[in-house]
């Protein structure tokens, strides 16, 4: 939910290991029978069967098996495993053992990124083992590239990766700056798709009941807002709404019911309060500054603050992380709220099981008082998968990375595992009724009880099982933005691929939702810094994130005047914002676009 860095590479050779290869990767010597040893030196096409045919790239198992050790970050979710079920132990990881002779062993599991971290320091600190494969990034990152820990991925990426994945890589170079060194790449980040900019969700049958019309401008969605806080939409005959469900705890920018929007109908300063790295724009010399510290950021405060006051926000908004936010308008205490195309179905969809005529829609963003619109580019790479440098089967890694980037990408690619053709696993991703692969609404489709993947009818959250090696599912930059257009523009076409399923697997209000997402996608405001975690940052970080997120915090609140920004931003640059403003504009010199 942090959002930072990702990706990968190009040519795959997947093949079988040989009889040498040890239950821990220990580096046995290998057979040079071609039948049963997997070619590390040059780029084979395939396996061979045991008659000496070349058998298809994703059809490869190691025996004996290989165990790879990696750690994981466990927030508990519900319905993550059936019961009896749990990380060491599912579908999935029984599924890569029988069939392709991997392990998973997790060398620790945390609560929460930060004990992760601690792990890894603690090993760092000992020269002790690491896991073959983890997530890092940051500070943790740069300790790791300056112990020399981490293994170098040049030659892996050429032998091993998808094509696909090395377009995406070669496209998107910046999203390797962090993990480059001396000319090495240590680590591969994770993409996001791209094309979940915000969209404006407003409860529909709100307005209708309100006699209004959907807000075109800032000042009509204060009237909105106005009207769903003080006019009890929800008929309880309470005065329990809110107009806008907003997420501040994290500052402006975040995942969900974040409030980028309304920076964006003021200036083309996106604004960052929780992230040094978030968001670095021009100014009007071409230097790069800190959105948050930019004067055009009094006009967002000012408008947040007069909204707060007048209980158009809830009180607790600057404590709520994005769930927590969400629970506002699921409740049916919240009637606006900004996000992804997809909460038309999760989060907001559950807003029908308190009100069965609860309609969320997704509408054009509001334009400010000069007619600006604006959002903020959701950052196309998050924290890095890195490797061990002791680790010594980095080809099963790629082998098994490839094969759930296939699945998207569908029959025709050579790493597609057919056995993947209708879902991962049935009775869990997906079940079949009459010859239908039904993947929701199992009751509706008329699935019996028995067969649902579990008891309430609901479906297994199918990210803990499928992703133990890369932390979670291999997307590509924009590879979902010709497949919404396709099926916006006619929900009837033929689907050909699984990405193209997806999305008409969306309901009406997420498909809605996602063309307009594309729509608009030229208002979207780009972080112009992706360099490293400078040493500015290093130092001075943690107590500058901390200043501005309360500082913003404070005048929203009302406990600071407007004018007190100038104060905040004179902190700002003499506690550490001005060693890194220099940093960050020494590094753009030598990477303007």
């Amino acid at each position: 939910m942090k959002r930072r860095r990702s990706g990968t590479l190009i040519l795959l050779a997947v093949l079988m290991l040989a009889a040498c290869s040890t239950s821990s990767g220990s580096g046995n010597e290998e057979k040079d029978d071609p039948k049963t040893s997997f070619e590390k030196n040059g780029k084979m096409t395939g396996a061979l069967s045991a008659a000496g045919e070349a058998k298809p790239l994703w059809d490869f198992k190691y025996n004996p098996p290989i165990t790879i050790t990696t750690s994981i970050v466990d927030e508990n979710r519900p319905n993550a495993f059936k019961p009896g079920e749990s990380l060491t132990n599912n579908v999935h990881t029984r599924w890569m053992e029988e069939n392709l002779g991997i392990i998973t062993k997790f060398d620790w599991i945390v609560s929460n990124i930060e004990d992760a971290n601690t792990k890894i320091r603690l090993a760092l600190a000992v020269n002790g083992k690491l896991p073959d494969t983890f997530l890092a990034d940051g500070q943790i990152l740069n300790d790791l590239l300056k112990a020399d820990k981490l293994l170098p991925l040049n030659d892996a990426i050429e032998k091993y990766a998808h094509p696909k994945l090395k377009e995406a890589i070669e496209k998107y170079a910046y999203t390797m700056t962090e993990v480059t060194k001396d000319g090495k790449i240590y680590g591969l980040p994770h993409f996001y798709s791209g094309d979940e900019g915000t969209v404006m969700w407003i409860r529909k049958d709100w307005l209708e009941k309100l006699s209004l019309s959907p807000p075109s401008t800032i000042i009509e969605l204060e009237n909105v807002l106005k009207a769903f806080s003080e006019q009890d939409p929800n008929g309880n005959g309470i005065d329990d709404e809110v107009g806008l469900a907003a997420s501040l705890k994290e500052g402006p920018w975040s995942w969900m019911g974040q409030t980028d929007v309304i920076a964006g109908a003021f200036s083309k300063q996106m604004l960052s309060t929780f992230d040094i790295k978030l968001f670095w724009n021009e100014d009007e010399n071409g230097n790069l500054v800190y959105g948050a510290v930019h004067p055009d950021a009094k006009k967002y405060l000012e408008t947040m603050a007069s909204w707060m006051a007048k209980g158009y926000m809830d009180k607790d908004a600057g404590m709520m992380d994005p769930s927590k936010a969400a629970g506002l308008a699921t409740e049916g205490r919240a009637g606006v709220m900004f996000g992804p195309y997809w909460m038309g179905g999760w989060p907001l969809g559950d807003t029908a099981k308190v009100d069965p005529k609860a309609n969320w829609q997704a509408y054009p963003l509001p334009a400010g008082p000069d007619g600006l619109k604006g959002k903020a580019q959701k950052p196309l790479y998050g924290i890095y998968t890195v490797f061990s440098n002791d680790f010594n089967n980095i080809e099963a890694w790629f082998a098994y990375y490839n094969k759930l980037l296939a699945k998207n990408l569908g029959p025709e690619d050579p790493y597609f595992d057919p056995r993947f053709e209708k879902g991962f696993h049935e009775g869990y991703d997906y079940v079949i009724k009459d010859g239908k692969v039904i993947t929701v609404n199992y009751e509706s489709e008329g699935v019996p009880s028995d067969q649902w993947p579990l008891a309430d009818g609901s479906s297994i959250d199918v990210r803990w099982m499928l992703y133990p090696l890369t932390g979670s599912a291999p997307v590509l930059p924009y590879m979902n933005t010709e497949a919404i257009k396709k099926i916006v523009e006619n929900s009837n076409v033929e689907v050909t691929t699984p990405i193209e399923q997806s999305i008409k697997g969306l309901n009406s209000s997420q498909l809605k939702a996602a063309g307009l997402a594309i729509s608009e996608q030229p208002l979207e405001i780009p972080n112009r810094y992706y360099g490293p975690l400078t040493e500015g940052m290093e130092k001075h970080r943690a107590f500058l994130q901390k200043l501005a997120t309360e500082s913003y915090l404070s005048i929203i609140y009302g406990e600071k005047p407007l004018s007190y920004f100038d104060e905040f931003v004179a902190q700002f640059y003499k506690n550490g914002g001005d060693e890194i403003t220099r940093e960050v504009n020494d590094w753009y010199k030598n990477n303007r676009p």
